[in-house]
């Protein structure tokens, strides 16, 4: 990679780091973290109520979206509904609780209202973001 390379990847890496640690801190204010959010946030807008969906959609090992869950489940964001119907009480699905969706709603809003400045440019930004990370991923 030359320098100049280099330069634009460091830059990059750290806008996103300062993005992602700006976008936690507004969802810490309400008592989750970004990733948090964006997990109550699947639940409630994509209906993707079980774990092992929710791990495929984020792209992570079931074993991490369970210690996830399980701490969403501690602070009572969401509530863990077992199977009862068939013999398999492994099986469960997931609700998100009255106060993970005020969580969803005041965090969409804030959201929202925080990247309204960019929504006209954010669609070809988005597009542009996601060729240049796809290519980074297919080069590793």
């Amino acid at each position: 990679m030359i320098k100049s390379e280099n330069n634009q990847y460091l830059e990059g890496y750290q806008l996103l780091t300062r993005l992602e640690n700006g976008l936690d801190t507004v969802a810490k204010r309400h008592g989750v973290s970004f990733s948090q959010y964006l997990i109550l946030k699947q639940i409630v807008e994509n209906d993707c109520n079980e774990p092992s969906l929710l791990a495929k959609a984020f792209a992570i090992s079931r074993p991490a979206m369970s210690r996830k869950l399980t701490v969403l489940f501690r602070n009572g964001k969401i509530k863990k509904l077992y199977n009862l119907k068939d013999e398999d009480q492994r099986i469960t699905s997931l609700q998100v609780t009255a106060e993970g969706k005020a969580i969803v709603a005041a965090l969409n809003d804030e959201y929202d209202a925080i990247l309204l400045p960019y929504s006209t440019r954010s669609d070809a930004l988005m597009a542009q973001f996601i060729v240049i990370s796809n290519q980074i991923l297919k080069n590793n």
